[in-house]
């Protein structure tokens, strides 16, 4: 019984540690979170979790991931890039313009920010290809695709849950704050996404 669980345990922990890490699905969701409330952030947080779900459940039923390298590592970067950099520039907008929301000029709904900031995540891909595949690879082992599918649909709660909390922070933090207060947290989010993305240009650019 403990070794059949044990990959389920093991998903678990590692959806939990991936929402947990900062990366840029983590920073889009707190930002459109801060920005739009907690509707939005669970959105852009069904977005994101649905993509990563689908991606999980495929390299259960076998579809191998290589993580990506070279100038498919450096397009993904770029292009990765200036999507958070559009991201933060459009979040910006909406700060100045009232901060409801309603006031960026990118025209993207909340989930399909959520399904381009994994798509477009370098990190999302080499986990795939690495974590996520051992894991995988270990309860296929033990019990079959569905063994890997149970981990990997318990990796997608873990991780599902984590980002949970993250939406929580964003909408329930915010109501407790002054609206001057919270402008500037909302602009100050949208500088580390827009810092974050221009990293992720130059990384790509330079190789």
């Amino acid at each position: 019984m403990s070794g059949a669980l044990a990959p389920v345990a093991a998903g678990f922990g590692l959806g939990i540690a991936l929402a947990g890490a900062p990366g840029p699905v983590q920073a889009i969701i707190l930002t459109e979170t801060v920005r739009g409330g907690m509707s939005r952030g669970v959105r852009v947080q069904v977005g994101a979790n649905a993509t990563f779900a689908v991606l999980l459940a495929a390299l259960a039923l076998g579809l191998s991931f290589v993580a990506p390298s070279g100038a498919v590592l450096r397009a993904l970067e770029i292009v990765g890039g200036i999507f958070l950099v559009a991201v933060a520039a459009d979040a910006l907008r909406a700060s100045g313009a009232g901060g409801d929301g309603a006031g960026g000029r990118v025209v993207l709904p909340p989930e399909a920010r959520g399904v381009l900031a994994v798509v477009l995540n370098p990190g999302a891909w080499l986990f795939l290809a690495t974590a996520a595949s051992s894991l995988f690879a270990s309860a296929a082992h033990g019990g079959g695709t569905p063994a890997a599918l149970i981990a990997a649909l318990a990796l997608a709660i873990g991780l599902a849950l984590g980002d949970a909390a993250v939406v929580l922070l964003g909408g329930l933090g915010m109501r407790r704050l002054r609206a001057g207060t919270v402008m500037w947290i909302r602009r100050a989010l949208a500088a580390v996404v827009g810092v974050l993305g221009i990293w992720l240009c130059v990384t790509g650019i330079l190789g």
